[in-house]
């Protein structure tokens, strides 16, 4: 379920804002960091936020269009808003109520306890994952329906709402903090352009950036994504600036040392 209630704001007439809370539809309790996505009418992804501990978000959209919504929080199902207008300096409320979900186990299905997992991505990086800007963890059934639908890599974490985009070069997409999102691939193409026409001895306004690829802890170069065996691959883990692909037979107890080879 989800309230939908709009109005224009005379305080900001070049940004949209969408703002809302997500609560659970059972007791009306915040349903903190949930992962709130921003998809065009063609489902391609173009940015993502979170909601903050106490289900509050703010949601600034690129510019006038329709878009659909969706979120997502371990334990609890998906919920996705219809295509919503969104008019040049319009500010909305989208408020979303999430039902709880029982975890799913397949007992065919092999994967890491979120306990192992944490414990060695609180070893690579120092600090628990949770507290690491844009962390997000998929594995199980959401990564393999992702494998399923998709034809090939850039499709299948686009199925996980990771925006990917080819262009002069292979931009990927990674969850933004809240309020500190990480700009999508088209966002980043259309500021080279910017950058290319503001001419020599001008200050670029705008500092484009892809997210880095790992796979197995070794960085991959973005071009190679296509490269990936995603057959293999038994978790994706995301963070504010880079997308962490483990294959199924990685060694969850060896903390790798800094400085790990390119692939």
């Amino acid at each position: 379920m989800l309230v939908f209630s709009a109005f224009l704001s005379a305080e900001c007439l070049e940004a949209q804002d969408i703002r809302g809370r997500v609560v659970d539809s059972e007791n009306g309790a915040a349903v903190g960091l949930a992962a709130i996505f921003l998809l065009d009418r063609e489902r391609k992804p173009i940015q993502v936020w979170a909601a903050d501990i106490e289900g509050n978000y703010v949601l600034t959209v690129p510019e006038g269009g329709e878009y659909i919504m969706i979120v997502e929080r371990l334990g609890y199902f998906e919920n996705e808003s219809p295509l919503l207008a969104v008019e040049e300096g319009g500010v909305y409320g989208v408020d979303f109520e999430m039902r709880p979900e029982p975890f799913r186990l397949d007992p065919l299905q092999v994967t890491v306890q979120n306990e192992k997992l944490e414990d060695f991505l609180t070893l690579e990086f120092g600090q628990h994952p949770a507290s690491l800007p844009g962390y997000r963890s998929i594995q199980g059934w959401r990564l393999e329906e992702a494998k399923l639908k998709a034809e090939d890599v850039t499709e299948t974490l686009r199925y996980l709402y990771i925006p990917v985009s080819h262009g002069a070069r292979v931009c990927v997409g990674s969850v933004g903090a809240p309020g500190h999102l990480a700009r999508s691939g088209w966002q980043r193409q259309n500021e080279a352009v910017e950058r290319a026409a503001e001419g020599p001895g001008e200050t670029p306004t705008r500092k484009g950036q892809c997210g880095a690829l790992f796979v197995d802890g070794y960085q991959c170069s973005n071009e190679y994504i296509e490269s990936i065996d995603m057959d293999r691959i038994g978790v994706v883990v995301t963070l504010e600036n880079a997308v962490h692909m483990y294959t199924r037979e990685f060694d969850w107890t060896f903390r790798p040392s800094g400085g790990a080879p390119s692939c």
